[in-house]
């Protein structure tokens, strides 16, 4: 029951369409931080790291494809507004967050992990939003999510099914 009511929370934790794609948006210079948005929510980056960078490396069918409204995000004036639902109290207490968003022209990829958590078989959880800009805002067009296990044959090991 506990990778249940985790898998519900990791999906209260992303977004998107069922569109796959095999890896991030290409690009010659992407720019990549581990927060981005106005200066009034520049507190809140000093506390967020950035993800690992094997992490990032990570292709997309690595993860299960779910519909970004499965984690609350929806279409926002920038991205950081768009993953707010992420990043309340009830997602973030006692957890350890980090947060990198890699923008290249019009589109941009989101990977949230989180680690520390409440759950005794899971030991992370890694959420991947790709966004695409329009002229009101930024706009999720896929998401995926996965799980660490905490324990079992696959302990340590990312994947897309349940932990033991």
């Amino acid at each position: 029951m506990r990778p249940l009511l985790f898998l519900a929370a990791l999906a209260a934790l992303v977004a998107c369409g069922q569109q796959q794609q095999s890896g991030p948006p290409e690009a010659s210079t992407p720019s990549s931080s581990a927060y981005q948005g106005d200066a009034a929510d520049q507190s809140a980056a000093a506390e967020i790291q950035e993800v690992d960078a094997a992490l990032l490396a990570a292709p997309n069918d690595s993860f299960t494809a779910i519909e970004p409204s499965e984690v609350g995000v929806f279409g926002a004036p920038t991205i950081r507004e768009a993953l707010e639902p992420l990043f309340g109290p009830e997602m973030t207490e006692g957890a350890n967050v980090h947060l990198t968003v890699r923008e290249n022209g019009d589109t941009a990829v989101a990977d949230i992990v989180r680690s520390g958590l409440a759950d005794d078989s899971v030991s992370a959880g890694h959420v991947r939003i790709e966004f695409r800009r329009e002229p009101d805002g930024w706009f999720p067009t896929n998401a995926y999510r996965r799980t660490q296990c905490a324990r079992g044959a696959e302990a340590g090991q990312w994947t897309t099914g349940a932990c033991p």
